[in-house]
């Protein structure tokens, strides 16, 4: 434009009557890019003609080859002012040899604005860019716009970049008109919170709450403050921080953990003793739950491939989100989420961290695993030792702490010394010779009052003296180790010419060797085989079950399991049809029940053979003394033995 300019002033030289003024000849000289001579020329007018000498000035120091943009400015500014006071006249008359109006010097200032906005871009500077805003932000407010956003920018870069509250606080009090002015308040604020209690100390924490209450951080000033106190995790480091911090947010959860604490393991009389010792317990509601669910039974059940928690009505207590939920016991259940185990009480609040492989309840507490050994818990589910402790020590440390099972009965041993000699055996009691080594083999029951043995290919009866019994011509055989001892009937079985039968100890025949293979005898029944079909018969040779079945075996205390073509059975010990032989199996359950199966899975009958749960589970198993735990395809159902009824799940 200024080269359009000049151009057309060059246009005009040629018919104006000051043709030879000093400020024509430099606007001319600028053509020809002699610019030494064309300043020469405005300096000499500047002082006669400060209007036009400003403007050649100007237009001098705008060039690229003389650029000077402070002095492009100082004189555009100063032909500017004089422009402005000048009259119409006085314009039309410098119009005259001169192009100079008040668009040519406005694209003058265009220029200048445009070329110092570039050199900020290029470097960066929030002096330099203020000092653009005074020389050009009033001309120009586009741009102003854009160059105020430009220096905004720089300054909160450089404010974040210091890292210091003080740092934000400049800038928000500079520009408080900035698009960043509220990220700025944020992270005053988290500096500023960050600066006041970098010593972590309580003092610190407190003072800082107390003096920014309306700091967004005070929430995290609380947490830290509470954790200082919650690290002990004792009632007393919780009943402190809420004598000293009241009105605390973090002080319903510090009387949480007290009540937590406190009622460790759970019992009525803990929780009454809890609302005598603390009755300013905020959480009334908490302390009536806390009763109902010490009485409430709590169920697993499945649904959707999760377990939950019902009542016994079948309501939900504890919706579905565990993979795997085992019953509570003493307010605590083994539960599984993502295959890591914890432990959950009945509000299903985390006793022990989803993060063992494994979590095995004993009558005495819990052994948790994971990846880096064994942990012994409480059956309060506390951590009895804080290092993992490898297999062996786990064993050597619940044998140190009495964590076995109960010991059953004694097994009973014999009074009886097996000595050997010459490949024969031979007895002794208490050091004294009862029968001499010249036996093969021989049986002495812990409680029997007869010892029997092999010699040859017979049975010999003896007394506890060794003084032997006057029964002649018995022959040993199959399975007489187990059978020919004498049953509390003073009856055992004998064998002669291949053949069973029964004797008493005074060698008389109580019923005649007529079997072929015969089972212990049981309630004054024996089962025995002839021409492959095992029937019963008394002691007193009579047939109480005829010779039809495959197999019939013993089964205390119900009587004899029968098994035919069909399946199996059981009779009682009069030989009276109990259940029918259509099942695939029959065995003893709780030792008063029947578990048995047929094609359509497991059921349970109690000891009169009634039915109590039909044949369609795929397991039946205790849950509880009173419970018995099913499980189908169906999902989970409890069976209750007093009530005898299913309860399931109701949605």
């Amino acid at each position: 434009m200024i080269k359009y300019c000049i151009f057309i002033f060059l246009i005009g030289l040629t018919s104006n009557s000051f043709a030879q003024k000093n400020t024509q000849k430099g606007l001319h000289a600028l053509t020809q890019a002699n610019f030494g001579l064309a300043k020469s020329y405005f300096y000499k007018d500047l002082k006669k003609d400060s209007i036009a000498a400003a403007f050649g000035l100007s237009v001098f120091y705008s060039q690229a080859f003389s650029y000077e943009p402070d002095s492009a400015l100082f004189y555009l500014n100063s032909c500017t002012q004089s422009w402005t006071k000048a009259t119409i006249q006085e314009k039309n008359a410098l119009l005259k040899w001169i192009p100079i109006s008040d668009s040519s010097i406005h694209e003058l200032f265009l220029t200048l604005a445009q070329k110092e906005y570039a050199v900020l871009l290029t470097q960066p500077s929030i002096d330099q860019t203020d000092e653009w805003l005074s020389h050009f932000g009033s001309l120009f407010p586009n741009m102003a716009t854009e160059a105020i956003l430009f220096r905004d920018s720089l300054a909160y870069e450089e404010a974040v970049a210091a890292q210091t509250a003080a740092a934000l606080k400049l800038f928000i009090s500079s520009y408080p008109e900035a698009q960043q002015y509220e990220s700025a308040v944020a992270l005053y604020d988290q500096l500023w919170y960050q600066e006041q209690t970098s010593n972590n100390t309580e003092l610190a924490l407190a003072t800082f709450i107390l003096s920014y209450p309306n700091n967004p951080y005070i929430t995290q000033a609380w947490s830290r403050l509470y954790a200082m106190y919650a690290k002990e995790a004792s009632i007393t480091s919780f009943a402190t921080f809420i004598e000293r911090y009241p009105n605390s947010p973090n002080t319903p959860q510090a009387w949480k953990q007290i009540h937590q604490l406190y009622l460790k393991p759970y019992s009525a009389e803990k929780l009454a003793q809890f609302k005598i010792d603390y009755p300013t317990y905020p959480f009334l509601e908490d302390l009536a739950q806390d009763a109902e669910l010490l009485l409430k039974k709590m169920y697993p059940f499945l649904q959707d491939d999760q377990f939950g928690y019902m009542d016994q009505n079948g309501q939900q207590v504890i919706a579905p989100q565990f993979d795997d939920a085992g019953a509570f016991v003493e307010g605590l259940a083994v539960v599984s989420k993502n295959s890591m185990y914890g432990l959950i009480n009945k509000k299903n609040e985390n006793i022990v961290d989803f993060k063992f492989l494994d979590i095995t309840a004993t009558e005495q507490g819990y052994i948790a695993e994971d990846s880096s050994g064994f942990y012994l818990l409480s059956r309060q589910g506390q951590f009895l030792q804080q290092k993992a402790l490898e297999w062996e020590e786990v064993q050597q440390t619940l044998l140190a702490m009495n964590w076995q099972k109960k010991p059953g009965l004694p097994q009973a041993v014999s009074k009886y010394e097996l000595i050997q000699k010459n490949g024969k055996v031979g007895l002794n009691k208490r050091g004294k010779n009862i029968l001499p080594a010249k036996y093969e083999q021989i049986i002495s029951p812990p409680h029997a009052t007869y010892i029997f043995a092999k010699i040859g290919k017979n049975l010999h009866y003896f007394d506890s003296t060794g003084k032997r019994l006057e029964i002649n011509d018995l022959e040993w055989f199959l399975n007489a180790a187990e059978l020919a001892s004498f049953t509390k009937e003073n009856v055992a079985v004998f064998s002669k010419g291949a053949k069973l039968g029964l004797l008493d100890t005074k060698g008389r025949i109580v019923v005649k060797n007529s079997y072929e293979a015969a089972r212990p005898v049981y309630a004054g029944l024996w089962p025995v085989q002839q021409k492959g079909k095992w029937g019963l018969v008394s002691t007193s040779s009579k047939v109480v079950l005829p010779f039809l079945y495959n197999q019939i075996v013993a089964f205390p205390p119900f009587g004899f399991l029968i098994q035919d073509a069909r399946g199996v059975g059981l009779v009682d010990s009069s030989g009276k049809a109990l259940l029918q032989p259509e099942f695939k199996v029959i065995k003893s359950f709780e030792s008063d029940l029947l578990l048995v199966e047929n094609q359509n899975g497991l059921g349970l009958y109690n000891k009169d053979a009634q039915l109590l749960i039909e044949c369609a589970y795929q397991r039946i198993m205790p849950f509880d003394e009173h419970t018995l735990q099913l499980s189908s395809s169906k999902g989970l159902a409890y069976y209750f033995l007093t009530d005898q009824k299913i309860m399931t799940f109701q949605p």
